[in-house]
């Protein structure tokens, strides 16, 4: 169906920093992370297609008239006047962008939106629909949910291989590539600004006297439940000799970094020994792929939100990784209320009880099992 194509244009949210043109030959593009989200999907396709063809759009939105497209022209050296290019868009369904006069489709990663009950009548806020401008759907599960065009109608799709969720897997390792910092030392914008590293104070402190787990943040899902997992964890060991390091990984992030200094600020007020409690989470992130093996040595196990939209690809691109992912028990309900873009909006989920906390505790090889709390009133009470 791209035979004809003079250029397939990509794109996915991101912050607009990293890019210097409007169009860019995919060779230089230029995303903050490769292990999850659509950034990692967006890099698996293209190692699974590769073409001269291809090329990165930061914000396709801005091409609003045919004329607009002359960027793409010039980078591919086609006329005005034969077919139009195509765009494929990567991310969660509230994040979809159209390129006006090139032919959209959208790469869904979502098997099913997170159960919302909202008040807003956005037309978007239900991550259900998307524009109505959108030709086509290709997604990674057979199994998943598709959305619905605006003003209604189904949207034709197509499954996607399944080997290309590892497409982009199986380089040599690098000895850099992997940032790896404490929340107590995160700053926002230094990590929003580049390379981080591994090399902290609290990274050394915290030799192999706990297990460290991986802990996919989806920050497109606003019904994430990562937030409250993290202080939960640590009300229910004693910050000073934990059972289990959390490594918070964050992806599907365009601007939303500072969310990571709002759960900073969560621990600080509700969390007793909040500083060391501070110093026992990492926030981590795989700039190449040749880290894996330095992060699967240090955390071979990842926990996953059963209710985050792209818990399934997630899942599947972990273990492709090496990495043994986990569902979370979901066996509390809760109901999370946020303001976001697209006003108030509530989501119905469920996390991990602190008895199912506890026994996933359990289940980790640790030294540090005497940590746990027994269980009480005063646990109970605290438990986010």
């Amino acid at each position: 169906m791209w035979t004809d194509a003079p250029a397939i244009v990509l794109s996915c949210p991101v912050t607009l920093r990293r890019h210097h043109a409007a169009v860019l030959p995919i060779s230089q593009l230029a995303l903050p992370q490769c292990l999850l989200g659509a950034e990692a999907q967006l890099q698996a396709f293209v190692a699974a297609a590769p073409a001269p063809r291809l090329f990165f759009a930061p914000l396709p939105e801005m091409f609003c008239h045919a004329r607009s497209l002359a960027p793409v022209w010039d980078a591919t050296g086609a006329s005005a006047a034969g077919p139009a290019p195509v765009h494929l868009r990567f991310g969660a369904v509230r994040a979809v962008r159209v390129m006006r006069a090139a032919r959209n489709h959208v790469v869904l990663a979502e098997g099913r939106p997170a159960p919302v009950v909202t008040p807003s009548r956005h037309p978007f806020a239900s991550g259900a629909v998307v524009p109505h401008a959108v030709e086509r759907l290709f997604t990674w599960d057979a199994a998943a949910l598709l959305p619905t065009r605006f003003g209604g109608g189904a949207v034709p799709a197509t499954v996607l291989p399944d080997d290309m969720v590892a497409a982009d897997l199986g380089g040599a390792a690098t000895r850099d590539g992997l940032d790896l910092v404490s929340l107590r030392a995160f700053s926002a914008a230094a990590f929003a600004a580049g390379e981080v590293g591994e090399d902290s104070a609290d990274l050394r402190a915290a030799g192999g006297a706990a297990p460290f787990v991986l802990v996919p943040w989806n920050l497109a899902h606003p019904g994430s439940i990562v937030p409250r997992l993290v202080q939960r964890l640590l009300h229910v060991q004693q910050a000073a000799a934990p059972v289990v390091r959390l490594v918070l990984l964050p992806f599907n992030e365009c601007g939303q970094i500072g969310e990571v200094d709002g759960l900073v600020r969560l621990i600080r007020k509700h969390v007793a020994d909040a500083e060391a409690g501070l110093a026992g989470v990492f926030v981590g992130r795989v700039r190449r792929l040749g880290a894996l093996p330095r992060l699967r040595a240090r955390a071979p196990v990842a926990w996953l939100d059963v209710h985050d939209p792209e818990h399934d690809w997630s899942t599947r691109r972990l273990r492709a990784c090496g990495f043994e992912p986990v569902a979370l028990p979901a066996d509390e309900t809760l109901t999370i209320h946020i303001e976001t873009g697209f006003g108030l909006l509530s989501f119905a989920t469920g996390m991990p009880s602190l008895r199912a906390l506890r026994a996933l505790l359990e289940q980790l090889p640790t030294v540090a099992r005497a940590a746990v709390r027994p269980r009480g009133k005063a646990g109970r009470a605290r438990g986010a």
